[in-house]
């Protein structure tokens, strides 16, 4: 099956830095990526005593909004259009093999601090949150740079994930494990060629 990628800008994400990331993406992988309508920040696990939300209801009820967002655009490598006149993007729209919704809210998973997203696979789904991928976060100067390049790796981490691939032992791979950030930021922005291969076709 052909990789089709959508991304979802959730809440207050600036839609043009998500598709300064998508355009990364797509051409990292040499494919087309969609770029679906921004979506309000969901209710499901608001935790309004920590001030994050719970990332599997989160990502949960972002999975059910997916059909209803329409396309804004098609970055990337696009196909030609179909000859009996529907654009490739439409006709591909709502069928995308692995979506990713990207947010400035802050996550966690029971039993941790904070979390930078997390993956249904089954459904194909990830969500990243790019809350603690910022310098500010942790009290240091404002690095746009290095926080763009880290949620490139990221999207590139969890999107191989919701398509099924497992972590790579690779540590020149960006499916390497990411459990911290300084996981994130020693990794390129690319697959090994195992795993380029496995998640491009």
């Amino acid at each position: 099956m052909d990789l089709r990628i959508a991304i979802v800008p959730v809440g207050k994400m600036d839609p043009s830095e998500v598709e300064a990331v998508a355009v990364r993406i797509a051409k990292i992988l040499n494919k087309a990526v969609t770029l679906r309508q921004t979506t309000p920040v969901p209710k499901a696990g608001d935790d309004p005593a920590r001030g994050q939300h719970v990332a599997g209801p989160f990502l949960a009820e972002l999975r059910g909004q997916l059909q209803r967002l329409p396309v804004a655009k098609t970055v990337g490598v696009v196909a030609a259009p179909d000859p009996a006149g529907v654009p490739a993007a439409a006709a591909t729209a709502d069928v995308a093999n692995a979506t990713l919704f990207v947010t400035d809210v802050d996550l966690y998973k029971p039993n941790t601090d904070g979390v930078f997203g997390d993956i249904d696979a089954a459904a194909h789904v990830a969500v990243i949150s790019v809350r603690r991928l910022r310098e500010a976060f942790y009290k240091r100067k404002v690095d746009p740079v290095k926080a763009r390049s880290r949620m490139v790796k990221l999207a590139l981490y969890v999107l191989g994930r919701a398509r099924g691939l497992p972590e790579c032992s690779d540590r020149a791979c960006a499916l390497f494990t990411t459990a911290s950030l300084p996981d994130i930021d020693m990794k390129p922005e690319k697959y090994c060629a195992s795993c380029w291969r496995r998640m491009t076709t």
